[in-house]
């Protein structure tokens, strides 16, 4: 349970690109996770270009960890697979997890950036990239080696437990 209970967020990156077998095993994670009536809706984009991530921090004035990360991984919900995004949300951000455990497996840090469902980010994420109506952007993970400590929390709270 390591890469669970020691995940956390890091917001700089040092500058080294992953290789193609990092990227891989990344979207094999997001790709294991479960999915209500097994439709698995996600799509994600991968990019690497450092020019299309910088200009792709402008969706939100929370995307300072694209800043440096050498890789950003856009979540989207297919609507050709599910129409009412019915259950893409939690398929999605279950697919995501997975991502960001897996990095944290790998020695690799992790940031999830929210868009959906602020309409404004989601114009941005859709303008920038170029997005068909029937992908919905979600959020944007930006993933690269850590430059920074590592602050690990201990997010444990008995007073969120009921027991019946």
């Amino acid at each position: 349970m390591d890469p669970i209970l020691d995940r956390c967020s890091i917001r700089h990156f040092k500058d080294r690109k992953l290789t193609e077998e990092e990227i891989q095993a990344l979207l094999r994670a997001g790709f294991s996770a479960p999915s209500a009536r097994n439709l698995q809706p996600w799509v994600f984009v991968v990019i690497e270009d450092p020019i299309k991530i910088q200009n792709l921090r402008s969706f939100s004035p929370y995307a300072g960890p694209l800043e440096s990360a050498p890789l950003a991984i856009l979540v989207c919900a297919d609507q050709h697979v599910n129409p009412s995004l019915d259950y893409c949300q939690q398929d999605c951000a279950a697919a995501t997890e997975n991502i960001l455990i897996q990095a944290k497996a790998m020695g690799l840090g992790s940031c999830w950036l929210g868009g959906y469902p602020n309409p404004e980010r989601i114009d941005k994420i859709r303008e920038w990239v170029g997005l068909p109506e029937w992908l919905m952007p979600l959020w944007v993970i930006a993933i690269g080696q850590p430059d920074e400590k590592e602050i690990i929390k201990n997010k444990w709270n008995d007073q969120k437990i009921i027991r019946l």
